[in-house]
């Protein structure tokens, strides 16, 4: 019934793998094969008349070894990849077995190259139509690694890489074209070479991996990236490598039947790579600056670094593991840490997560400041003399006209509430916005972004208003670096990632001694420091509090929470977190701030650090005049009727705002329009807030009298 059915069916038209096509493409093929053989016959010819000297494996010294602060090997790095070889007596025999029983079965016979795995690989691609099989020997592959990386596997590219790796078969021993293969060899998950390899998905050297082991990373050499990351595929494709380590009579059955049985346990290493990449990336990004990448990778250069591995480990598990504990929208971090001594960056970790899959980094790279940026507003205020140390600031509702503009700036303070007339000191430890505009409004924001460049910040400042609450965006290298400077007591110092470059001899080729200059006069900048701890001690930074140690810094929260930060320093070292996300989304939560996030982030590093690192708690540079603190509690005279309309009536909602003087002691305004932004330490207007009101007793009385004409 079913066959009388299939003989009624029309005739279906022929279909598009017709003989006729699938014979153009085997004959193409055979072609190439017949060009290929061709190919073969004139590397034949070369060898008889050829300079073997040409082609060389790599010598010893190749590749950037990079030291640590104290002069200790860290790594060795070739074109940007961590490079660690070791001797092939020192890799395990049965890694050298599998690795020929899975790539190159007569690689201890043939020339450098196998004409018969040539013809057994491309006969097997014809009858599957797409390439299944490989034929390159060890030696070809190695060719491949060294030289032609990033080529296009064109007929072209493969002739020479056929002819090259004849010329290696003539000049070394197969034993050192292996060794040199196994130290070259991708073996997915960042891992170039056996050790590297080893060390990633076993924990141990090259030269204790037992049978099954070795054929697992044998295994992984023919698609690395794949087979690294399903573990089902690599361990198919380690049973059939073991099956061929028995044909070729490497090990006995029974032992290739008691490794397919093992329960290969991973327990891995990272590699220094990514231990240190982003303080390593930076550290080749500046030294392509100064040597060409030849010279950098092939020459054996030494580059001495201030990386301090402790620092950084405890950076990078500290910043990894606050992070994944963060609010939603709170996924990528980075750390910068630098010492007030020296400038040098003992640390620098550039985001959370793999650095291989993630390799931006986010510590040199600019985010929106926020209220970090505000030590530079009021450092500009008592620079200038707009502040004196007994300033006051009124932070109260401000609504500013923008000139030629028909737009209204009114900042807000992040709790939407006021305090009325406060102390500087005051004003900073709780990050009043209106306050910090104020003195802008004084200084002017040009002056503001001369003293930010002056500190150490190398971002671009947009010179508005707006910059005073941190509007601009700056890297948390520079903001480490820049309140660096503060903690000098003014004198900034150029960071420096490198100490020396010497040549494979030891010759000096380069040093880079630390730069310093003062650019702050000493007074100013401890009356700010002083208030800076007070922002520890007190204010919106309390969560970065050491025991028995002074610390100021200041928290720093963009709009939306997009950008937390907290910068802190204490008398030796200086350390800069960032928090946010790569796609400059809004995090939704009151509690998304940098004090409430990054200080404790800050605070768990640096406990760790002087827990690693004894330190001396030592102290920050006295001022000669701190800045004023808040005053004890006096109690008001009525206020008279009509007071506020008085003060309404100097305003003129059509003006911008102009500079402001600001006044000490004696020296109150007669008047509270909001064009005066700055008086002493006054008692604040019942109105304006709960807390208690500040006493100066002569001051104080002058600025009533004026103000209310008693």
């Amino acid at each position: 019934m079913l066959r009388a059915s299939a003989q009624q069916l029309p005739s279906l038209p022929p279909s598009p793998r017709s003989p006729g096509r699938f014979l153009n493409k085997k004959t193409a093929q055979i072609l190439g094969i017949l060009l290929f053989l061709l190919g073969i016959g004139l590397i034949i010819l070369w060898n008889l008349f050829h300079d073997w000297n040409t082609v060389a494996l790599p010598d010893e010294h190749i590749g950037l070894q990079v030291l640590d602060r104290f002069d200790r090997p860290v790594c060795t790095l070739l074109q940007n990849k961590e490079f660690s070889p070791v001797p092939l007596g020192k890799m395990s025999k049965y890694l050298q077995q599998a690795i020929v029983a899975a790539e190159d079965h007569g690689f201890y016979h043939h020339s450098g190259i196998s004409l018969e795995s040539i013809l057994r690989a491309e006969f097997a691609n014809l009858r599957a139509g797409h390439v299944v099989q490989g034929g390159s020997t060890i030696t070809q592959q190695l060719v491949k690694n060294l030289y032609f990386s990033d080529d296009k596997r064109t007929f072209l590219a493969k002739l020479k890489e056929a002819v090259m790796a004849v010329e290696l078969n003539q000049r070394y021993s197969k034993d050192q074209i292996l060794e040199a293969y196994l130290n070259y060899v991708y073996f997915g998950r960042g891992s170039f070479g056996v050790e590297q390899g080893a060390q990633k998905y076993f924990g141990r050297h090259a030269s204790q991996l037992d049978l099954a082991q070795s054929a697992y990373l044998a295994g992984l050499v023919n698609a690395p990236s794949r087979l690294s990351t399903h573990v089902g595929d690599a361990q198919t494709r380690e049973r059939e490598i073991l099956d061929e380590m028995v044909q070729q009579n490497f090990v006995l059955p029974k032992a290739a039947e008691e490794a397919k049985n093992e329960k290969l346990i991973f327990k891995g290493s990272i590699t220094q790579q990514e231990r240190y990449g982003y303080y390593l990336s930076y550290v080749v990004s500046l030294l392509q600056s100064q040597f060409p990448q030849d010279r950098i990778s092939n020459d054996g250069l030494k580059v001495y670094t201030n990386l301090d591995p402790a620092a950084q480990a405890l950076a990078d598990r500290t910043l990894t593991q606050r992070i994944k504990t963060a609010p939603n929208g709170i996924s990528q971090g980075a750390l910068v840490s630098i010492s007030v001594k020296d400038g040098a960056v003992v640390a620098m970790v550039g985001g959370v997560g793999s650095f291989e899959q993630s390799p931006w980094n986010r510590a040199v790279s600019p985010h929106t400041a926020g209220s970090a940026f505000k030590p530079f507003v009021y450092l500009t205020g008592l620079i200038t003399g707009a502040l004196k140390p007994d300033s006051a600031i009124d932070d109260a509702p401000l609504t500013i006209k923008i000139p030629g503009t028909s737009q209204i700036y009114a900042p807000k303070n992040f709790e939407g509430d006021y305090m009325g007339v406060i102390t500087i000191r005051k004003a900073l430890a709780l990050s009043r916005n209106t306050c910090a505009v104020r003195v802008a409004q004084a200084v002017g924001p040009q002056a503001i972004v001369d003293t930010a460049s002056r500190a150490g910040v190398t971002s671009k400042l947009d010179p508005t208003l707006a910059l005073a609450l941190g509007a601009s965006a700056v890297s948390p290298l520079d903001m480490a670096n820049s309140y660096a400077t503060l903690a000098r007591g003014g004198v900034r110092i150029t960071p420096t990632f490198i100490r020396r470059v010497e040549d494979r001899e030891g010759h000096l080729l380069a040093s880079y001694p630390a730069k310093q200059e003062r650019v702050f006069e000493a007074e100013p900048v401890a009356e700010l420091v002083d208030a800076l701890e007070d922002v520890v001690a007190k204010g919106t930074g309390t969560r970065a509090r050491l025991l028995g140690r002074p610390v100021a810094g200041k928290t720093g929260t963009a709009d939306g929470a997009k950008d937390i930060w907290f910068i802190g320093f204490t008398p030796d070292l200086v350390t800069a977190v960032w928090g946010g996300n790569d796609k400059n989304q809004a995090v939704h939560g009151k509690q998304v701030t940098g004090g409430s996030i990054m200080a404790g982030i800050w605070q768990q590093y640096m406990l760790a650090y002087y827990n690693s690192h004894p330190t001396p708690a030592g102290t920050f540079l006295a001022a000669q005049t701190p800045l004023a603190q808040e005053a004890e509690e006096i109690h008001f005279l009525p206020q008279p009727a009509g007071i506020f309309d008085k003060i309404d009536h100097f305003l003129d909602p059509g003006d911008y705002p102009q500079p402001a003087p600001a006044y000490s002691a004696g020296n109150a305004p007669a008047v509270a329009p909001e064009r005066v932004h700055f008086g002493t330490v006054p008692p604040k207007s019942g109105h304006a807030g709960s807390e208690s009101p500040p006493r100066h007793k002569g001051p104080v009385k002058r600025f009533f009298k004026h103000l209310f004409g008693l």
